[in-house]
């Protein structure tokens, strides 16, 4: 099924549709911090960064679904399962989208915030080398979002951002980032409030 995908991206781009609107179902009703825009716009952001600094199909909907077993019901966390096994992917793409997202998420059994993101960004060095993409992107996104909160939150914001900074540069150079790296370093270090 690789090659047919290869010369096929239609198919691609299908399979990304399907990863989307289960997003979009999952996440319905929820809403950003701001408690007026819907949930769904932060994982439509997050692919869509994501394909704007050349990531792959399985990066794309490892962004579509990478805030569903954070943020959604057992019931939706079954169903996204269940999707995964079934895109009409090759095993090994299937396998990457569940450990990109696996690795992006925090594990609340992990009782300190901050503690939740370090454990994330360990298991996302160890994951497949798209998971580095699709966290910076989140942190971009997350980052711009928060420039229309108190100062407070954006502070703690831009101490986290400095940590993802930190572990992600590395393997972000080494597996070609530096576009989204060096984007992310310039938001972290504007004015979020004027820009």
């Amino acid at each position: 099924m690789a090659d047919f995908l290869a010369v096929d991206p239609a198919r691609r781009l299908l399979v990304i549709k399907t990863a989307a609107d289960h997003a979009s179902r999952a996440h319905k009703g929820q809403l950003r911090k701001d408690r007026r825009t819907p949930y769904i716009t932060h994982p439509a952001r997050v692919a869509g960064l994501v394909g704007t600094f050349n990531g792959s199909h399985v990066a794309i909907i490892a962004a579509w679904l990478h805030d569903v077993y954070e943020d959604c019901s057992p019931e939706w966390i079954l169903k996204t399962d269940a999707l995964i096994d079934k895109l009409a992917l090759p095993a090994d793409d299937r396998k990457d989208i569940a450990a990109i997202v696996d690795a992006m998420t925090k594990k609340n059994t992990i009782p300190k915030k901050g503690a939740r993101l370090s454990d994330s960004l360990e298991r996302i060095i160890d994951a497949p080398p798209e998971a580095t993409l699709v966290k910076l992107c989140d942190r971009i996104d997350n980052l711009l979002d928060s420039a229309d909160r108190n100062g407070g939150f954006t502070k703690r914001y831009l101490a986290s951002t400095d940590e993802v900074i930190e572990k992600l540069s590395v393997r972000a150079s080494l597996c070609g980032y530096e576009t989204a790296l060096g984007i992310l370093v310039q938001i972290r270090n504007s004015n979020l409030k004027k820009l």
